[in-house]
């Protein structure tokens, strides 16, 4: 399976270059690029069309990359809130368990069921 996922790739590009070479072959009439401020005169077409598409690539890799980085600062400033959450929640059920103490416990002792001494013995033996 992996030579044919190989073979494949290696077709694709093949064909990608041999569409590269007609389109260059097709288009070799020579254009002037006119810029803001200056211009240039007597460049071939397909080679133009190939500037712009690697400057949209070189573009397009940037703006991922700026993404990127974005997205990586506002994971870790969540990863931190998160964090700080989680401990502010630890410190919030320690606290309610410390305001419980014994005496909540030893004044309804009053209200429960005394078991008699028999079923006491019973347990024992």
């Amino acid at each position: 399976m992996k030579l044919v996922k190989k073979l494949f790739f290696i077709f694709v590009i093949a064909l990608i270059a041999v569409l590269i070479a007609y389109f260059a072959r097709v288009n070799d009439t020579n254009v002037t690029l006119n810029l803001i401020f200056t211009s240039i005169k007597d460049i071939q077409l397909w080679l133009l069309a190939l500037l712009c598409f690697l400057a949209g690539v070189i573009f397009s890799v940037i703006a991922v990359f700026l993404d990127i980085i974005f997205l990586s600062n506002r994971e870790r400033k969540l990863k931190k809130d998160l964090n700080k959450l989680k401990s502010e929640l630890a410190a919030a059920r320690n606290e309610k368990f410390a305001d419980i103490d014994d005496s909540a416990f030893s004044e309804d002792a009053g209200n429960l069921p005394v078991p008699d001494a028999g079923t006491i013995e019973n347990r024992q033996n």
